[in-house]
């Protein structure tokens, strides 16, 4: 996967109210003012699938959403027995929330060609383990290919 557009596109992008962001535990909120004080390379995989897991529900909002993304969807791939908390169904379900049709188009088609890519690679990812089912990605890629 080449992140690099939607990095590129997401650059300037912050979680709302930065290191002082609206989070349900103050944790959640130092885990975010640890994160923006260091590169997105030295941030663990377990801070990234936590904050994309919790943002617009219980830390920060869209622009939350907008600014881990493309990381979680890299480190996803990269790592995937991590463990992640998100789902196929459930990135579909927060992009709507975050607005995604209202993204600026940049932010939009980035997104698009990460999202095709990370749910092209979810099936040769599991290979041999009989809990993943291929057919558990499908509201994703309806999603995507309704903006495509």
């Amino acid at each position: 996967m080449n992140p690099s557009s939607a990095k590129a596109a997401f650059a300037d992008i912050r979680p709302e109210g930065g290191a002082d962001i609206a989070a349900a535990r103050a944790e959640d909120r130092t885990r975010v003012a640890r994160m923006l004080a260091t590169r997105p390379a030295d941030w663990s995989d377990e801070d990234i699938d936590l904050v994309a897991f919790k943002a617009m529900n219980t830390l920060g909002g869209p622009e939350t959403y907008k600014w881990i993304l493309p990381h979680f969807l890299e480190r996803s791939v990269a790592s995937p027995r991590h463990g992640w908390l998100i789902v196929s169904e459930v990135l579909a379900e927060k992009l709507d929330r975050a607005g995604f049709d209202d993204w600026p188009e940049p932010q939009r088609a980035a997104m698009l060609e990460m999202l095709a890519q990370w749910a092209a690679a979810q099936p040769g990812l599991f290979p041999g383990d009989p809990t993943y089912d291929p057919s558990d990605d499908a509201v994703l890629r309806q999603w995507i290919e309704a903006r495509t």
